[in-house]
C-alpha cells in the first residue's frame, strides 16, 4: 500500500491509496442495489387489490384533511389580516398625531 503525506497551506492531509474512481465505482454498485430492490419491491406490489371499502375510507379522510387545511388557511388569513389592519390603523393614527 502506498501512502503519501502532502502538506497544503499548513495542513496536513494523508493518502492511503483511494481514488475517487473507486469511490464513484462502490456509489454505482449501491445506487444499482437499491434500484434493483426497488423495481422488485414494485413489482411484488402491483399484484395487491385494494377493497372498495378500504379505499373509500382513505378518500374521506383526504376529503376531510382537505377541508381542515381549507379552513385553516382560511383562518390564518383572517388572523393575518386583522393584525395587518390593525398595525395600518396604528400608524396612520400615530401619523395623525393621535
Amino acid at each position: 500500500m502506498h501512502k503519501q503525506l502532502t502538506v497544503r497551506s499548513g495542513a496536513i492531509a494523508h493518502q492511503n491509496g483511494t481514488s475517487v474512481g473507486k469511490a464513484l465505482g462502490i456509489k454505482h454498485a449501491v445506487l444499482y442495489t437499491v434500484l434493483a430492490a426497488a423495481m422488485t419491491a414494485g413489482m411484488a406490489n402491483a399484484a395487491i387489490e385494494v377493497p372498495p371499502e378500504m379505499l373509500q375510507v382513505f378518500l374521506d379522510l383526504a376529503k376531510a384533511f382537505g377541508i381542515l387545511m381549507a379552513a385553516g388557511a382560511v383562518l390564518f388569513g383572517v388572523i393575518r389580516g386583522g393584525v395587518a389592519l390593525f398595525k395600518l390603523a396604528g400608524r396612520i393614527f400615530s401619523a395623525a398625531g393621535a
